[in-house]
């Protein structure tokens, strides 16, 4: 049996953001992610909605400088909140700015470029 993280295809890092989430259509107030990889994150908040609904979210970085835009679904239900699984990664510089943060954040770098090899942005290769 392999283990959760032999079963990802990027690395999750801990970090510790605001985001700004709309979970089909609706807002969510108070939402803060707490691990981030190329391919979702773990949204802490209280709400709870259900696996496969959509949502878009934006992660400021810089106020109103500089962002990370996303949209997906949701993927899983945590006890801190809910795993969003990234469809898209809205634009060249929101997929930079996330490609940094994981790889800043990373405890294995290494790693982490070797998964960037293996994928055309966050697809696997074919």
């Amino acid at each position: 049996m392999t283990s959760d993280s032999e079963q990802r295809e990027f690395t999750r890092v801990p970090i510790a953001f605001d985001v700004r989430i709309a979970v089909a259509g609706r807002p969510i107030d108070g939402a803060r992610v707490k691990d981030l990889s190329m391919k979702g994150m773990l949204v802490m908040t209280g709400e709870r909605p259900p696996v496969g609904t959509p949502c878009e979210a934006v992660i400021s970085l810089v106020a109103g400088e500089v962002e990370i835009r996303t949209s997906g679904v949701v993927a899983a239900d945590n006890a801190l909140g809910f795993g969003m699984e990234f469809s898209t990664i809205d634009g060249l510089e929101s997929y930079i700015h996330l490609r940094n943060l994981v790889i800043f954040n990373s405890p294995d770098v290494e790693k982490v470029e070797e998964e960037f090899q293996a994928h055309s942005g966050i697809r696997k290769k074919e």
